[in-house]
């Protein structure tokens, strides 16, 4: 494969995100004394599964016709003809399934709960699916099977390295569910408000843009309780003295008004504030790891997001 492929491979599978599904499967795992070795194993497996996981989103949204109907989408491998319909189902849709037999086997190998961890597992695989095939832009409440998803991912994450959840577990479990939530049914939404997409609850709310300004209406609201829920959900999981929940959550409380206030709308500052939203919240529960765990998986991520924007969309944040 020419290096030009791989790029449009890697653009399709909206590559630049994979350390927040990286981080989100390593940090439950290595808090519950998992081995570098293994978490090195488990790595590769997450970047797998984001990318042909989002990767088939893509596809599946484009075969729907609703990239198409998407001008901001116009640059995309798909709708340039750089990569073909039919190559890319082959790709992902063999992928796919290889993905699921590599995810059973890590199960088996490394959990000490395997039943469980395989329910969430195959739970993870089932609503995302179910997101993928067009739920995401027909249905109302289509943000509930992807914050699901990642749900199940997270107690799939934890199951590897611990035998139950617990009371610790839950709180993992509640501050991912409201991590996505926030991302799909708030910023995902106002990132796609020109489409007014039936699937998109924000219009119902009363956000619109209208002479180049974004009016949120009630969905001020929505985001600022899902955010704050978030975070209580983190202080739970961390504590009231935790130096880099405070800093972080300074961080992200100060983005969430960036992005709830009335403003003028620019779609390529809000995918900026978005993205460093995305990057404070996830970044949250590093502080359950070691300092070196911490410091190494949260630079490496730092890189990887920024090196592969640069690389893939000659941008500091992704050009989705």
């Amino acid at each position: 494969m020419r290096l030009n492929d791989a790029r449009n491979y890697l653009r399709l599978f909206r590559a630049q995100t994979a350390p927040a599904t990286i981080l989100l499967i390593l940090v439950p795992f290595l808090q519950g004394g998992g081995s570098p070795l293994q978490a090195l194993v488990l790595g590769v497996y997450a970047l797998l599964a984001h990318w042909l996981s989002f990767g088939m989103n893509s596809l599946q949204d484009w075969v729907g016709g609703w990239d198409k109907r998407d001008g901001s989408k116009a640059h995309h491998p798909l709708s340039t003809g750089e990569i073909k319909v039919e190559d890319a189902v082959r790709v992902i849709h063999w992928g796919l399934p290889g993905i699921m037999v590599y995810g059973t086997f890590l199960t088996l190998w490394l959990s000490p709960s395997p039943l469980w961890a395989l329910i969430a597992l195959f739970t993870w695989y089932t609503w995302g699916m179910a997101y993928n095939l067009g739920l995401s832009k027909v249905s109302a409440l289509g943000f509930l099977p992807i914050s699901i998803c990642f749900t199940a991912m997270a107690a799939w994450s934890w199951l590897l390295s611990h035998p139950e959840l617990g009371f610790i577990g839950v709180l993992w479990l509640g501050y991912v569910f409201f991590t996505i939530l926030f991302q799909i049914s708030y910023s995902g939404f106002v990132k796609e408000l020109e489409l007014r997409e039936r699937s998109n609850i924000l219009v119902r709310m009363g956000a619109r843009l209208e002479g180049g300004r974004f009016h949120p209406g009630g969905a001020w609201l929505y985001g600022w309780a899902v955010k704050l829920l978030n975070l209580l959900f983190g202080l739970l999981l961390l504590s009231w003295t935790s130096i880099g929940f405070w800093s972080l959550g300074a961080v992200a409380v100060y983005l969430l008004y960036q992005l709830t206030r009335p403003r003028a709308y620019d779609r390529a500052r809000e995918l900026s504030m978005m993205s460093l939203e995305e990057i404070a919240t996830i970044y949250i529960p590093l502080f359950l790891l070691q300092p070196f765990q911490a410091v190494l998986l949260g630079g490496l991520g730092v890189v990887y997001f920024y090196g592969m924007n640069r690389w893939l969309w000659e941008a500091s944040f992704p050009r989705v």
